[in-house]
């Protein structure tokens, strides 16, 4: 199962598999920030905390922030 998130304007996903950790996490748009967690919780915190340190280090460093491809698009689908 995979699901799809957004945090500062990036995508992100979150894929379960069976095994420890049980929760992975990748940014498309950042390949280099990939991330995990054992629940749910804690892959999202440990998604916000691997972004947040990645785009630090990127301005520290003088580098350009890696603009955001990928949306995250939310559609509402209702009974008639």
């Amino acid at each position: 199962m995979m699901t799809a998130h957004a945090y500062r304007g990036y995508v992100f996903t979150i894929r379960y598999e069976p095994a420890d950790p049980a929760h992975v996490v990748d940014f498309p748009d950042i390949p280099d920030v990939i991330t995990s967690g054992s629940t749910l919780p804690e892959a999202f915190a440990h998604a916000r905390e691997a972004l947040d340190l990645h785009l630090e280090s990127l301005q520290k460093l003088g580098l350009p922030l890696p603009e955001p491809r990928h949306r995250l698009v939310l559609e509402t689908v209702g009974a008639e």
